[in-house]
């Protein structure tokens, strides 16, 4: 169906502690947000979050209340139309990887997915199939999502049943006045989304030998697990980086657990290490069998040799996606700090997904130095003898390169996550303030009351990965 933006706002950030408040007493009830086959507890939480961050453009045009024999008859006209480029044929493998299009280069300037290329060596060609998700990835593919979407055909019983269950739950959660006509516009449109997207997948996986999907991050991709489900194919994520306790689509609290088990998640979750599956086993969307510690599977640099580059008078500033404003207003304040230490340098490194790349380049003019996706972390960290962020994964993989781990304090929106990396013992606290080469300097940094690394990222275990994804054989 069409989806036309009705209005364009910046995202207001919030802290996730108020957020998962704010959502654990409107989807009090599960019976307003589920029906006898599917529960929408996920998709009603995109809804609900998109309003309170005042994320108006996310608000769609849809059908999504009108009678159902009418949006019925929306999807058969648009299956008539260019119906001649929907014979086009794509055959599939046993397994199919759904690959994000994170990569890194080796030192030769071969591409390769970051999370997926020592899965895919695991499993072999013969019974692969990796689709792209993003166009202008560089990882090796066999097919670009893009490429698979053809025109769908008219509804068939299974997608009819889906669009009723929706219908059938917008209109009880309307009816029990829980949600007001803000949050219903924004949980019709996130409803919208997720059938779009279940159609997308539903007619790429229909009538092909498929047995296992391995994909990234479960939230957002519930239109997936939903067609996996209805197809019969075992889906299993993958670990996409960090896992907190008070994130937003894990670790749910126990008052969710009645109607987890159809609320659209994988069957099976793959970690890096104990730390993650400690966490997962607070939550209720995962028991403890479903959860394998299957190592670090990333496709890194040569870890040993990057631990081993000499070190320099540098602070890496890693800074996470959608928060530019964050970090370049405390870049530009490091700088002035740094005029007390100018034999201190500073280089930030982007995000993978970041959308402002121009806001840090900016940031050159100070003297900071900016990293995209061509230049890897390890090797970084390998240098670096600070390194500064709020919250991320980044603190977890400097651990074992002797780096003084600093995370910014009651600094930005996420406040509470901030307070997680000192309390997980992966970091040390530094306020704005906070000349951060002078703390440096002037304590003894003790990098051996962090974290274990092992905990975190233990050994690729190829055996484990091999249990869990049902492969019979692995060559060790």
């Amino acid at each position: 169906m069409t989806t036309c933006k009705v209005e364009t706002t910046s995202m207001e950030l919030v802290p996730f502690s108020v957020i998962n408040e704010y959502l654990k007493e409107k989807l009090l009830h599960p019976s307003r947000y589920s029906r006898s086959t599917y529960s929408f507890l996920k998709i009603f939480q995109h809804g609900l979050y998109f309003n309170f961050t005042k994320q108006k453009h996310k608000v769609i045009f849809n059908y999504l209340g009108f009678p159902l024999w009418f949006q019925e008859f929306i999807y058969w006209l648009k299956s008539k139309r260019n119906a001649s480029n929907a014979n086009k044929k794509h055959t599939l493998k046993e397994y199919v990887i759904l690959d994000p299009g994170r990569v890194i280069p080796d030192e030769n300037q071969h591409w390769h997915s970051i999370y997926f290329d020592k899965i895919a060596e695991l499993i072999g060609k013969d019974r692969l199939t990796i689709i792209n998700q993003r166009e202008a990835s560089k990882n090796t593919a066999d097919f670009r999502l893009k490429d698979l979407t053809h025109p769908h055909p008219a509804l068939d019983v299974a997608e009819r049943t889906l669009l009723k269950e929706i219908n059938d739950s917008l209109k009880f959660a309307r009816q029990s006045k829980q949600f007001d006509a803000s949050e219903m516009s924004q949980i019709r449109s996130a409803m919208h989304i997720f059938f779009e997207e279940f159609r997308v997948y539903y007619n790429v996986l229909k009538n092909q030998p498929t047995k296992k999907l391995l994909f990234i991050c479960h939230y957002h991709n519930e239109g997936l697990i939903a067609a996996t489900k209805c197809l019969g194919i075992e889906c299993i994520e993958f670990q996409h980086g960090l896992i907190a306790s008070n994130d937003l689509y894990y670790v749910y609290h126990e008052q969710f657990a009645s109607v987890i088990g159809k609320s659209f998640f994988p069957e099976k979750i793959l970690v890096y290490g104990p730390y993650w599956k400690r966490i997962l086993e607070n939550g209720c969307e995962y028991h403890s069998h479903q959860i394998f510690i299957a190592g670090d599977y990333l496709y890194r640099t040569n870890q040993n040799e990057a631990a081993a580059i000499q070190k320099e008078n540098l602070i890496l500033v890693c800074a996470q996606k959608n928060m530019h404003d964050d970090y370049t207003g405390y870049v530009r304040r490091l700088m002035e700090h740094l005029k007390t230490h100018p034999d201190w340098r500073v280089i930030v490194k982007l995000h993978p997904l970041e959308k402002n790349k121009e806001a840090y380049y900016e940031l050159t003019s100070l003297g900071a130095e900016i990293r995209d996706i061509e230049t890897p972390l390890d090797t970084l960290l390998g240098r670096a003898k600070i390194q500064i962020s709020i919250y991320s994964t980044t603190f977890y993989d400097a651990l074992g390169f002797n780096v003084c781990n600093f995370s910014l304090q009651n600094y930005g929106s996420m406040s509470d996550y901030a307070a997680d990396m000192i309390a997980e013992a992966v970091a040390l606290p530094l306020d704005v303030h906070e000349n951060p080469v002078t703390k440096y300097l002037s304590e003894e940094q003790d990098v051996q009351s962090y974290a274990l690394r092992s905990e975190v990222y233990s050994p690729f275990n190829p055996s484990i990965v091999a249990e869990a994804i049902g492969l019979h054989q692995v060559d060790n």
